[in-house]
């Protein structure tokens, strides 16, 4: 299992529409292949937060990225970050 990590700063008052924007992602990913999970941890008092999604395979970590609706929904997000997005993946060496 892979893990895309996607590190986020946001105005602190933004933490609302921030997860928002997230909580449509689940949908966008349900559709992409090898697709095992997302997590959105944010921390509102200082306004940052981490992107975890799940993949069967490196390959479907890197691909998700491409679709249209998933560009469409990080679009979304990025007008209320205050950093460029900058995901990395990760192999997954403890999932429980």
């Amino acid at each position: 299992m892979y893990a895309r990590v996607t590190h986020i700063r946001f105005p602190a008052a933004m933490s609302t529409e921030v997860v928002g924007v997230a909580q449509g992602l689940v949908p966008v990913l349900r559709e992409q292949q090898g697709y095992e999970g997302l997590n959105v941890l944010t921390n509102a008092l200082v306004g940052e937060g981490l992107i975890i999604s799940y993949w069967e395979t490196e390959a479907d970590a890197e691909a998700s990225e491409a679709s249209s609706s998933y560009i469409g929904q990080m679009s979304m997000m990025s007008s209320f970050l205050s950093a460029q997005l900058t995901p990395k993946t990760y192999e997954a060496n403890v999932h429980a």
